[in-house]
């Protein structure tokens, strides 16, 4: 009977998930069958293998798009769910789809590719605590899941770190012998800890066993007793030819059981998670900026790797996370500092929270630095004495260094899309009235406001103001 149920209950799924066959046959005539419907078709693929495909009509792109899923996917997804009467598959092709719905392939991926004996193993331990007072409890008090309005209905959990933070709880774990099983790894050599301080612990495994340490504690697939992922990542190459590393960061507190914050990064495939597994995290402000050991650690490795990149800083992982760490100025330590012209734009995908010191560009003529998400130039912008052109566009800058009144060879300004709220005196020295030869002023008087707006006029006489 039990049987039957399930069987009847993947017949329904697989017509509700459109799923098709991949044999080339079978493929050609899905995507020929669906285009004479006048739908618009794209192939959702991972290597030599298709995952999906997403069919919309183009009146509709924006507002109703369709996904199928392949027979592959459907019966991996199968295979992962450890109930009799097979009750999660629709769940887990729930979070397979959303994450193709929503853009996020790698994170669709690694779900079908990586994921699934981690949530076979959740899924188990929902199943045997999801009616037990206690797991309620738990979830009603936990921020993580509180949205849930029932947590033992799986189907309301969007994705398995969500899932993970309600069974959390019920996994076993001891981190008491934590410390003392790492350092054993390192005498092994099958670790290292090159970062030790009052806070925090940077540990990197160099074996399968020293990764799997940390099962129990993380929903990192790397973590899993003979898993192959922990080879798979640390067979990337970085940029200077040598293998990947893994990077966990441990609260020194997780060691008493004061703390479960724990990260890991591998760089190469651009991943920063928490030990929910999650999204990708931002670990500046709780991490990086609380441990200089940390940082200057990461700086130098960083550095290194970004140097090797050939194409620059351009599409340079390696700098991305240097800036995301707070080191903006590594950005510009790769610009020769005999270039006229320094130049980030939207199209660049370059973020620059704070410009660092730029006095060594002394042939700088033109900066433009527009999306950006600039909130702060440094002083050193008043060495650029041959400057003429600075853009700063489009950015969350509220005031200008007083040190710009020094760009006396300065001819255009462009400030708009900045809510500036403090201009310096000091800018009077940029008008031809001056000594200056400010031709042209790009502002907002909406952004800036009415006073700001006559002050810039006051201050500019001669300098058009647009």
């Amino acid at each position: 009977m039990v049987e039957t149920k399930a069987n009847d209950r993947l017949e329904f799924l697989a017509q509700k998930f459109d799923v098709f066959e991949t044999e080339k046959v079978e493929f050609d005539q899905k995507v020929a069958d669906l285009k004479s419907k006048e739908f618009a078709v794209i192939p959702l693929q991972h290597q030599d293998s298709i995952l999906g495909l997403i069919y919309f009509k183009e009146s509709e792109e924006k507002t109703k798009k369709n996904i199928s899923v392949s027979l592959e996917v459907f019966s991996a997804i199968i295979a992962a769910d450890p109930t009799g009467n097979k009750s999660c598959v629709q769940w887990m092709l729930n979070v397979f789809t959303r994450f193709l719905l929503e853009g996020k392939l790698d994170y669709a991926i690694r779900f079908v590719s990586e994921d699934l004996p981690m949530a076979s193993e959740y899924i188990k331990i929902f199943e045997a605590n999801k009616r037990k007072q206690k797991f309620k409890n738990f979830c009603s008090k936990s921020y993580l899941v509180k949205n849930i309005k029932d947590p033992s209905d799986i189907n309301q959990y969007k994705s398995l770190s969500q899932l993970f933070n309600s069974v959390d709880p019920f996994i076993d774990k001891n981190p008491s012998e934590m410390e003392a099983l790492l350092e054993r790894f390192v005498h092994m050599g099958e670790g290292l800890i090159p970062v030790k301080d009052r806070k925090f612990t940077l540990f990197i495994p160099l074996s399968l066993d020293a990764a799997v340490a940390f099962n129990g504690f993380a929903g990192w697939c790397t973590t899993r007793p003979n898993n192959s992922m922990f080879r798979n990542y640390t067979s990337y190459k970085t940029s200077t030819g040598e293998l990947s590393n893994l990077y966990i960061i441990i609260d020194n507190k997780f060691f008493t059981g004061d703390s479960n914050i724990l990260y890991q990064i591998h760089f190469e495939t651009n991943q920063i998670k928490d030990r929910s597994n999650g999204a990708n995290v931002n670990i500046y402000e709780s991490v990086i900026s609380q441990s200089e050991s940390l940082a200057n650690y990461f700086q130098e490795l960083l550095m290194k790797m970004a140097k090797a990149v050939k194409t620059g800083y351009i599409n340079n992982t390696y700098l991305d996370y240097l800036i995301n760490f707070g080191f903006c100025d590594s950005l510009f330590e790769m610009i020769e500092p005999d270039v006229p012209l320094i130049r980030f734009m939207s199209e660049n995908k370059r973020e620059i929270p704070k410009l660092p010191d730029i006095s060594r560009f002394k042939e700088l003529t033109q900066l433009i630095l527009t999306d950006t998400k600039t909130s702060e130039l440094h002083p050193s912008i008043g060495k650029l004495h041959k400057l003429e052109m600075l853009v700063l566009a489009n950015n969350n800058l509220t005031e200008l260094p007083s040190e710009i009144g020094n760009l006396t060879n300065l001819l255009f300004l462009n400030i708009t899309g900045n809510r500036i709220s403090f201009i310096p005196e000091e800018i009077k020295y940029l008008d031809k009235s001056n000594g200056g030869k400010l031709f042209r002023v790009a502002v907002k008087k909406e952004e800036i406001g009415e006073e700001n707006y006559k002050r810039i006029k006051r201050l500019l006489p001669t300098t058009y103001i647009s």
